[in-house]
């Protein structure tokens, strides 16, 4: 069925901009035998699903992961065949596809009742991700990100725990890694004092140091931007590398679907605690988040040089309008629009020779971002 001329990487981009339905059948096994969605920070689907069990992710050939993106009016379907399950659009056939393994330590329990998965969960096929507090200020100021639905989805699914004890990451992750599913680790919380946040960060990180019996964590902590020492506190953690979400390049853009970020935080103050960070963690073990499809693609190709120059790499997750957020309803750009654009980062990226970080941040690990899948075309694995 595979068509080898078949753009993957345009396919996964089409796949995360238009969504994807799946027949019942095909859904069968989801949540007990595959991983299924829980939502851990933002409800990615185009639209609310509550009560209904889907897969978290998926994989296309060749090993790209893909983002399940629910969209009862998608084009694109997942069907249950003889020899497995098949993905088509507009009912004719484009290659074979398939859910992946649930983790057994989803169903652990640790005290009070909560299970592991409420904690913790699978990002991918490999990343093992915390929101270790599902909460941002700037909503309660009507100052969001624009693109942002963190409180929204926590309300309308509360299918996880929204703060985390650092002990019961600590016991997750412990759990996760000897499963030997799990080959590294994503941090991240909402916005608040980052004075309070570094302290949070240091006793999960020593939490997941003493269960797994290690020094330093490979993985990824994306804070809210460190000022003074507290990046040398970050790096002192054991985390391996960092990374800040700057979402927008474009300044102007930047004021405006970011307000109340944009307020606390300057680009310039973005980029000083980046090239800190690369003095401290090194060349590579440094990432600045971009949400791509939301600036024109010069900007957003000049925010990729700009912070391959500084030594660190690029995470561009891809957007879609989603339920919850004050952009729900838009349009995202086309399939074809991603590919092309992340292509040309990928050039620019090989360009600056920098250490690609894979050790903590790859391609299975990643479902929403296309940059990774990129590079690996141009041998970068």
């Amino acid at each position: 069925m595979n068509d080898r001329r078949t753009d993957m990487i345009a396919l996964k981009a089409s796949l995360l901009v238009e969504g994807v339905r799946a027949t019942g059948e095909a859904l069968s096994g989801v949540g007990t035998d595959f991983k299924e969605q829980n939502h851990g920070l933002f409800g990615w689907d185009l639209e609310d699903h509550p009560g209904m069990v889907l897969p978290d992710d998926f994989v296309l050939p060749g090993g790209t992961v893909v983002q399940f993106r629910m969209s009862s009016s998608s084009p694109y379907l997942v069907r249950s065949g003889e020899e497995g399950l098949f993905l088509e659009r507009d009912s004719r056939p484009i290659c074979e596809v398939a859910w992946i393994e649930r983790p057994r330590f989803y169903d652990r329990e640790l005290e009070a009742g909560k299970k592991m998965v409420q904690v913790g969960q699978i990002g991918g096929e490999d990343c093992l991700f915390f929101c270790y507090q599902n909460y941002c200020s700037h909503f309660a100021r009507g100052k969001q990100c624009r693109f942002c639905n963190l409180v929204t989805t926590s309300q309308t699914y509360d299918s996880v725990l929204r703060k985390k004890e650092a002990e019961a990451i600590g016991k997750v992750a412990a759990a996760a890694w000897a499963e030997g599913m799990v080959n590294h680790v994503l941090l991240t919380g909402g916005c608040f004092s980052h004075e309070r946040e570094i302290g949070v960060v240091e006793d999960i990180l020593a939490a997941i140091r003493r269960r797994r019996g290690v020094d330093r964590v490979p993985g990824v902590v994306l804070p809210s931007p460190a000022r003074g020492d507290d990046i040398k506190r970050y790096h002192d953690t054991g985390i391996q590398a960092i990374g800040y979400s700057l979402e927008i390049w474009d300044e102007p853009l930047y004021r405006a679907i970011c307000p109340g970020k944009s307020e606390k935080t300057s680009h310039s103050e973005f980029l000083r605690a980046i090239e800190k960070a690369v003095e401290l963690f090194g060349a590579g073990n440094v990432y600045g988040v971009l949400v791509m499809g939301l600036e024109p693609k010069a900007t957003f190709l000049e925010g990729v040089r700009a912070l391959t120059g500084m030594g660190a790499n690029v995470v561009p997750f891809v957007w879609s309008p989603n339920p919850g957020s004050d952009l729900a309803g838009h349009r995202a750009p086309s399939g074809e629009w991603f590919a092309e654009t992340v292509r040309e980062a990928a050039e620019i990226t090989l360009e600056g020779s920098l250490p690609p970080g894979t050790e903590n941040h790859c391609y299975r690990c990643d479902g929403n971002n296309l940059l990774h899948d990129a590079l690996r075309e141009q041998g970068v694995v």
